[in-house]
């Protein structure tokens, strides 16, 4: 018997976890690199952020790009998919600002 797919346990799934959504939420302005994703965050181990970051690039939610210089620069920023939760992550983040 095939068993039927919830999509909210499988947005819980992909999404779920203490970060990958606030880690969403710190890329909609604009591309942004490790460090600054880092101080921005606050407390979040250079490991665990490095394991998230690869999770949703995995998951097609934002894309990583390697920039020219010396040395040269890795940005993150969403992908489509991942600006198509921006309206949900909004919503969560207000409901946060008035009920927590």
């Amino acid at each position: 018997m095939k068993k039927n797919k919830c999509p909210l346990q499988e947005f819980c799934n992909e999404l779920g976890g203490k970060w990958n959504l606030v880690i969403l939420w710190h890329l909609t302005e604009e591309q942004t690199g490790f460090n600054d994703l880092k101080k921005t965050i606050g407390p979040i181990s250079a490991k665990v952020l490095s394991e998230k970051l690869k999770s949703l690039k995995k998951n097609r939610l934002i894309t990583r790009k390697t920039l020219r210089g010396n040395p040269p620069h890795v940005k993150y920023e969403l992908t489509k998919k991942g600006q198509s939760l921006l309206p949900i992550i909004k919503i969560l983040h207000d409901w946060g600002d008035k009920n927590l």
